[in-house]
């Protein structure tokens, strides 16, 4: 199973080359199933250029509701799930991702993000600190395309801040990917320095 990028030339370009590669290298009787972003963004022309690839499957299927068989299953509509509300197991490791937020509303020349995850819809509050604790894990790292927004499509503008304290006071560390540049406040970098891990990504 590949999961590919389509957020810049280079991450597509990496993405096609490691089908490719996977493909030339695959045991007989292997399935070789495409999916993430390249595959919601440019899924039936995907499926067309790469006859070696047994599936190409975009955020909205389900691998487990509609099993992998060989042969042409390209653009079988199978149930849609919501990327942002997926149940998450506890953490096995001692760190483990929360995803905050999905999609962005900024529309930045070089990104395609919020052509295919669309705007940003944030997760309530409640829920994220509810996950933190069912996670179980010493560090969470803070996931969105544009997580220093979090907050403002459920009106709470600069929400990211009460976040990163209320998890800091739940676990030893918490890093943040990925912020938009022009949203990093000194008031967001002071509560990022105070976290145990003072570490974000732009």
């Amino acid at each position: 199973m590949v999961n590919t990028c389509a957020f810049v030339e280079a991450a597509r370009q990496e993405s096609i080359e490691a089908i490719l590669d996977l493909a030339g290298r695959r045991r007989p009787g292997a399935r070789l199933v495409v999916t993430g972003c390249l595959a919601e963004r440019y899924g039936a022309e995907l499926a067309a250029a790469l006859p070696e690839v047994d599936r190409v499957a975009g955020f909205g299927e389900d691998l487990l509701a509609a099993p992998v068989a060989l042969g042409p299953t390209r653009g079988a509509k199978v149930p849609a799930f919501d990327l942002l509300e997926l149940p998450r197991p506890p953490a096995s490791a001692p760190w483990a991702y929360l995803k905050v937020a999905e999609g962005c509303d900024r529309r930045c020349g070089f990104c395609a993000i919020p052509s295919f995850r669309g705007r940003q819809r944030s997760r309530r509050f409640e829920d994220l600190l509810a996950e933190v604790d069912a996670l179980g894990a010493r560090e969470v790292v803070l996931v969105a395309q544009d997580l220093a927004s979090y907050g403002r499509d459920l009106g709470s503008p600069g929400a990211i801040i009460e976040l990163v304290e209320a998890v800091a006071e739940r676990v030893d560390r918490v890093r943040l990917l990925y912020l938009y540049p022009s949203q990093l406040t000194d008031e967001l970098v002071e509560v990022i320095g105070a976290t145990g891990c003072p570490y974000f990504d732009l």
